[in-house]
């Protein structure tokens, strides 16, 4: 990140204003060497200069908050969001619902979700496997199984994410006949 700092200072040297790329890549590059304290920085600095974030640049910021345990922070960035113009896409959805659901969170995740239908915004594979894995851990099956259900009348297929995490939950719960009605339907669903 060091000569990324150079190569910035020598675009300003050269009277190159940077841009919301520029800055979202340098956030992203110290976002991923765990460098928070320069994310800040950079985030300060775009704001003094007139340059708003976009979408990327928020999921960027919340999924390293997510990542380190700081989720309320997330949440924060996340609500912020909107406040400042920014509708959080599918992706912005993911990243906070992966956050809660690490925690345990499971209220969360449901306001969560009842804001995203607010927001008209439809699930993907990658959400509903959060939201499926999250309620399988806590061994709620019957609501990861309404996802699950949910997720084919959208239209949206299971993937092995999915129903890995559906065999583990009835497993946890000592369920062996239910994981064998999970492992006949991906059978069945397989073949049509």
């Amino acid at each position: 990140m060091d000569k990324a700092e150079v190569v910035l200072r020598q675009m300003v040297g050269n009277g190159v204003r940077p841009d919301i790329f520029t800055y979202t890549s340098l956030i992203h590059g110290y976002s991923i060497s765990g460098q928070f304290e320069e994310v800040v920085r950079l985030l300060e600095k775009m704001r003094s200069q007139g340059v708003k974030p976009t979408v990327f640049t928020c999921n960027t910021v919340m999924d390293y908050l997510c990542k380190h345990g700081r989720i309320k922070e997330a949440a924060e960035f996340f609500y912020s969001m909107a406040e400042k113009g920014h509708k959080p896409n599918t992706v912005s959805y993911a990243i906070m619902l992966h956050g809660y659901a690490k925690e345990g969170s499971l209220v969360d995740m449901t306001n969560l979700c009842e804001l995203m239908a607010g927001d008209g915004i439809i699930p993907n594979i990658c959400i509903f496997n959060i939201l499926i894995s999250a309620y399988a851990k806590c061994g709620i099956m019957d609501v990861a199984m309404l996802f699950f259900e949910d997720m084919l009348k959208q239209g949206v297929n299971p993937d092995e994410v999915t129903y890995l995490a559906m065999i583990a939950g009835y497993c946890s719960m000592g369920s062996i006949v239910l994981v064998s009605l999970t492992c006949a339907k991906i059978s069945e669903y397989n073949r049509s």
